[in-house]
């Protein structure tokens, strides 16, 4: 039996959306739009009407992959919770980003995107803010053979910067200058990476691994007139400032 010309437009039609079907199950139903993403966080985390806060998109391509690499970060709120969650994308293949696990936070929550920090919360009343962001140097000395760690604290530094206001419920605070070198010593960046070390015991060869840590956050609200309204005692792990995504 002889098709008719549109009888077979019709059947590629089916045939084009079987074979996507069929793609998008075999890629384990990825999410490739910011509610898409959000509505696997509610699944995922028993959560409901999320709501995003602010979406932040990078990209990447190197000289030897045909397609770039895509981010897309996301800060969102469901009544007094908030959540950041942050997914990869390569052509057709989505998943949750490498190394930023999804943070969450009841009244306020703070992560840091490409030299950034961003501090979300109930911020209709407050028209500005600054921060202060201490590190201390931290070095840790494994036994391997007992596995026992002992820790020595050194000197401390806190940084200050002013807040912008994105919207109310986002404060932004830049901390990473444009061009900012990645072995600036003086930089929040580089001490939050360097200061945090973790040694091997009678290990000659001078090799470390950098340690997490959860460097306090002090972040204060300031009405129009310049009075506190609130001080917020937060925290961040210090992998998150030295992200470059």
């Amino acid at each position: 039996m002889r098709l008719t010309r549109g009888q077979q437009t019709v059947r590629n039609l089916i045939l084009c959306v079987l074979l996507g079907t069929l793609s998008y199950t075999a890629l384990g139903f990825p999410p490739y739009t910011v509610q898409g993403m959000l509505d696997r966080v509610e699944r995922q985390y028993l959560l409901s009407g999320l709501e995003p806060l602010l979406v932040k998109r990078n990209s990447l391509r190197y000289s030897n992959d045909f397609f770039s690499w895509h981010t897309t970060s996301v800060l969102a709120r469901t009544g007094d919770t908030y959540v950041y969650a942050s997914w990869s994308r390569h052509f057709l293949e989505v998943w949750p980003e490498y190394g930023r696990n999804l943070n969450m936070g009841r009244d306020a929550l703070c992560t840091a995107i490409d030299g950034t920090l961003y501090v979300a919360g109930p911020f209709e009343n407050a028209a500005s803010a600054a921060v202060e962001i201490t590190v201390e140097r931290t070095t840790q000395v494994c036994d391997p053979e007992t596995e026992e760690y002992t820790t020595a604290l050194g000197e401390q530094r806190t940084y200050s910067y002013p807040g912008i206001k994105v919207n109310n419920g986002i404060f932004s605070f830049r901390y990473r200058e444009e061009g900012e070198s990645w072995l600036d010593e003086s930089s929040l960046s580089s001490t939050s990476r360097e200061w945090y070390r973790e040694y091997l015991k009678g290990s000659t060869g001078g090799g470390y691994s950098i340690i997490h840590a959860d460097l306090p956050v002090k972040v204060t609200l300031y009405d129009g007139d310049g009075g506190v309204l609130e001080i917020l005692a937060l925290t961040i792990d210090n992998y998150e400032l030295d992200s470059r995504w």
